[in-house]
């Protein structure tokens, strides 16, 4: 880790309890400078589309903390179609607390949360989020919207940010069942919430508004499956940042005009990539971005790259721009993480085939009771197709509970096996 950010994280960290409002200030001056760079100074070690999600990525999370009167705290599974129509911006939940790792300050926000009662083996995400909003860092919000797709942290998380806040909560309850009438009780759920937003906005819904984006998640996400289909036998440069960049794409910023435009430069990237070269993973789960012996394995890497990671590819299904409701309860109800772990391993050995992967990483995340309970399922299912498993433990958003030395010694003895079997 850079000194610099080492300093500046331990800043903001140590200022959380007794002066969150400098935090916050300090935090947003930071990311304000991080964007400066990645506009003037991007890394070239990237391509073209990969810079410009960075750009993008930086501009979701600093827009709703310098714009919170126009902001919706919300979580990653959830359609954000209908807050672009009202110009509310996304505060992407579990977004903003990794970022909060990549100031390298969580710790403050960790240590807050905790001693408000939040327990410690709660996901680390939810818990650095939640620092940061009952300490006051974090600033308030006009609502909380949030789906109870997969992850249990969301029933609690959301529904306390919103009690702190004092302000709505718009709760969007997903049925376990992939079926048509699933898709009529989500929908109206999400006719609910554009009531709210009329109430809360003063504003009508502009329903032609909101079929052009639909019409855009919809062009989006086809373009993101080509790009899925073309990486077959292809190499970009990459690193592990970037596949996670892209989660904002495939997710809250589904339906804007900069992830089809991104969308459109990953499939012109890939397609004039190089050939296939060294181990190829499929991912599964949240990355761990920022810890030393997997960036040195992992990125810009010819030995070895992630391909993908499975956050990107849950919910490539059929919908109708001329059913926005309808499209956006489909992407929930038909998403790859609902239902039983099955579908997930099952999506996840269809992209394994797809694009000729060596290997797949499952990485058991802190406090992810869903993802830990799959892992012997998913071992067996993958492994039994050819496909071996890596079963990693760590943590996505806090270093103290990540261990750097046996991270790389298993991460590198399953590189090498896979060498092995590659020759």
């Amino acid at each position: 880790m850079s000194t610099i950010v080492e300093k500046f994280g331990n800043g903001v960290s140590g200022m959380v309890r007794e002066k969150p409002g400098t935090a916050g200030k300090l935090l947003t001056a930071g990311y304000r400078a991080k964007r400066f760079q990645l506009k003037h100074f991007p890394d070239k070690r990237l391509s073209p589309a990969r810079q410009y999600m960075a750009l993008q990525s930086m501009e979701a999370i600093l827009a709703p903390l310098l714009h919170p009167e126009r902001a919706a705290l919300v979580s990653i599974f959830m359609p954000c179609e209908l807050l672009q129509v009202f110009g509310i911006h996304p505060m992407f939940a579990e977004a903003m607390a990794c970022y909060i790792n990549g100031a390298a300050a969580e710790q403050g926000f960790v240590e807050y949360a905790e001693s408000c009662g939040i327990a410690e083996t709660y996901c680390s995400y939810h818990k650095v989020l939640l620092g940061g909003i009952l300490s006051g860092v974090i600033p308030k919000p006009r609502l909380v919207v949030n789906t109870s797709l997969v992850c249990d942290a969301n029933n609690l998380t959301f529904r306390r940010a919103a009690e702190h806040y004092g302000i709505p909560q718009q709760y969007i309850d997903v049925p376990y069942d992939r079926t048509e009438e699933s898709v009529e009780y989500v929908a109206g759920q999400l006719r609910q919430l554009a009531e709210l937003l009329e109430e809360i906005t003063a504003r009508k819904l502009d329903m032609e508004a909101l079929k052009a984006a639909a019409a855009r998640s919809c062009r989006t996400v086809e373009l993101f499956r080509e790009c899925q289909r073309a990486k077959r036998g292809k190499y970009l440069d990459n690193d592990l940042t970037s596949e996670l960049y892209e989660v904002f794409g495939t997710h809250v910023l589904l339906g804007t005009p900069e992830m089809e435009r991104y969308a459109g430069m990953l499939l012109r990237d890939i397609q004039a990539s190089a050939p296939a070269r060294g181990v190829r993973l499929l991912w599964m789960h949240t990355i761990p971005y920022y810890q030393e012996p997997l960036r040195e394995l992992l990125n810009f890497s010819g030995r070895c790259q992630v391909v993908s990671c499975d956050m990107n590819f849950d919910a490539f299904c059929d919908k109708n721009p001329e059913q926005p409701f309808e499209s956006m309860a489909r992407r929930l109800v038909l998403n790859s993480f609902n239902g039983s772990s099955e579908n997930r391993i099952r999506r996840a050995l269809g992209m394994c085939r797809e694009q000729e992967i060596d290997g797949v990483v499952y990485f058991c995340h802190w406090g992810c009771k869903q993802t830990l309970g799959a892992a012997g399922n998913a071992r067996a299912m993958l492994e039994a197709a050819g496909y071996p498993v890596l079963i990693l433990d760590g943590d996505g958003c806090h270093r103290n509970n990540s261990g750097n030395g046996q991270m790389a010694t298993r991460i590198q003895a399953f590189i090498e096996m896979l060498e092995e079997k590659k020759t």
